[in-house]
């Protein structure tokens, strides 16, 4: 259940229509194996393909060797590239730490449809030549005080908030060349 009060468990975030085959396949890789019956295949097939939560589909195949944690949350996300644009957009999942490294190039991470692992999440950007455009889901605030840029700009288009939102995003680090944006 998702709270103003603070991030959601990762048990507890809500599952995708991939993850939900990925855990059926298991389901027949195992019982292909013979570690299941077609009665028990068949009902833990339903069950996965009902999950809501990670819980709930993690509980399918809990007892089978190789299957601890089938949907894994990742604790940093590390986006790297020498040249070219970097970017994440749709339903991604963003987890506790995103790393941003360019060279020569532009990094995109729209958030506004991304699902959070937690309810504070730290960019940290190294590009040398080029831009960081950040956008913010609904309700989400940004704090850029540790972001900087040599020849450039820092611009925080959603401006300053009183109350901390959720999720609430950290930037720090920041470019040599270029402009830092958050929308």
């Amino acid at each position: 259940m998702n709270t103003s009060e603070g991030p959601v468990a990762p048990r507890d975030l809500r599952v995708s229509h991939a993850e939900r085959e990925h855990v059926t396949a298991l389901l027949a890789r195992h019982h292909a194996e013979g570690r299941l019956t077609a009665s028990e295949f068949a009902e833990r097939s339903a069950q996965a393909s009902a999950a809501v939560t990670r819980a709930e589909l993690n509980a399918t195949v809990a007892d089978l060797p190789g299957a601890f944690d089938v949907v894994p949350t990742r604790e940093v996300l590390e986006l790297v590239n020498t040249a070219g644009d970097l970017r994440r957009d749709g339903e991604w999942l963003v987890p506790p730490r995103v790393v941003v490294r360019s060279w020569f190039g532009n990094a995109r991470l729209d958030m506004r449809t991304a699902r959070f692992v937690t309810g504070e999440v730290v960019v940290e950007c190294d590009l040398t030549f080029g831009n960081l455009d950040l956008r913010l889901p609904p309700g989400a605030t940004v704090d850029v005080e540790e972001a900087s840029t040599s020849v450039g700009s820092v611009i925080d288009k959603r401006g300053a908030r009183q109350e901390r939102g959720v999720p609430h995003v950290i930037v720090r680090g920041g470019t040599l060349i270029g402009n830092i944006r958050v929308r």
